[in-house]
């Protein structure tokens, strides 16, 4: 593996000063990849279209005109392999990301996609940054899933994003087992990741706020 090949499947790991639910809201609506928000809760799925204007289409899924002006509206970031998944998710851990409605700011056990660059990590950090300049916070990458060498370091501070020397492991790794497979799949809601009345509030919230800025 050469020094700049992020590895297949590389693990995720954020560590960070916590921010506000306000801020937290701001986050995850605007950092949602609304392509991948159709899971197999159907109810669900037409729950979050309904609170963020999205339209469903032939198959269910929300039309490409919706997710266009969803994006504008909300202006919601548009990234690849560091967006969230808090509001639905089908992966088998459910709900995930590197923020969580709470406030926590952090992430140990899940992948980003498949071969991730790292003009594509640095540059969707800086987007992030800039967005969201309160964020204190450090990532970093493991090779092969988690079980190699750490092979990126990332530092989002005071609006600005860097990469630097890699250390050692900022957190644990968190590995999914048997229980959470078992929530995942046979407990009602486990694609679901929020309640309705938060993420009418928080796209409320953005809304407004966005509006506010034009």
């Amino acid at each position: 593996m050469s020094d700049d090949d992020l590895s297949k499947w590389a693990r995720l790991l954020v560590t960070g000063t916590p921010v506000t639910p306000e801020q937290a809201d701001d986050i995850l609506i605007r950092t949602a990849n609304p392509y991948l928000l159709d899971g197999n809760d159907k109810a669900w799925t037409m729950e979050v279209y309904g609170a963020l204007g999205l339209t469903p289409g032939r198959y269910g899924n929300a039309t490409t005109e919706s997710i266009r002006e969803v994006t504008e509206e909300l202006d919601l970031l548009q990234l690849s392999v560091l967006y969230t998944s808090r509001i639905a998710s089908t992966w088998v851990g459910g709900p995930h990301g590197w923020c969580d409605w709470d406030g926590t700011i952090g992430s140990a056990n899940y992948n980003l996609g498949r071969w991730p660059d790292r003009d594509t990590v640095l540059a969707e950090w800086e987007l992030i940054a800039t967005q969201f300049p309160y964020l204190d916070l450090t990532a970093q990458l493991v090779a092969d899933e988690g079980t190699g060498k750490v092979v990126g370091q990332w530092r989002v501070l005071d609006g600005h994003a860097a990469e630097e020397p890699t250390g050692p492991p900022i957190t644990r790794l968190v590995e999914l087992g048997e229980e959470d497979f078992f929530r995942r799949v046979l407990v009602p809601g486990g694609e679901r990741g929020v309640s309705p009345q938060r993420l009418e509030s928080a796209v409320e919230r953005v809304r407004s706020a966005r509006s506010a800025l034009r």
